[in-house]
């Protein structure tokens, strides 16, 4: 994580929703963090971010958005080796994400519904013949 002297005022939306903030004329996408002080994406004063943070759209929508003052770490994903292939999996994120999934399927084999055609359709004869017969009106 790099110190930085400057200023900073990161909003990070905790939503699974983009948070449009009125008064700011700004959305700030699902999941995300955004530092409102960069002067290289954005131009709003550390007044105008306070007021909206006292009682503007960011109070608004505090349920959805998270004011911090030091920068979000970048967590590092973990490499996971199966013989020739691995998985990059950061555990500590958010929402972690994997390009494999880790449910393992397995096939089970029951002997009892090993049987031949022969035997179902000996087994199942009387149903088609209910199948086949008409339905009486009483």
């Amino acid at each position: 994580m790099k110190n930085n002297n400057t200023a900073a005022f990161w909003l990070t939306n905790i939503s699974n929703m983009n948070v449009s903030l009125t008064d700011l004329n700004l959305t700030v996408k699902a999941y995300s963090c955004v530092n409102l002080l960069d002067a290289k994406h954005y131009y709003y004063t550390p007044e105008q971010l306070q007021k909206s943070a006292e009682s503007g759209s960011i109070f608004k929508k505090r349920n959805k958005l998270v004011v911090r003052k030091i920068s979000p770490e970048i967590l590092q994903p973990i490499n996971f080796q199966f013989g020739a292939n691995s998985i990059s999996v950061v555990h500590d994120a958010f929402i972690p994400s994997r390009e494999r999934s880790v449910l393992t399927i397995k096939e089970e084999n029951y002997e009892e519904l090993n049987i031949s055609d022969e035997q179902f359709a000996d087994e199942n004869a009387e149903i088609v013949e209910l199948d086949t017969k008409p339905i009486k009106k009483v």
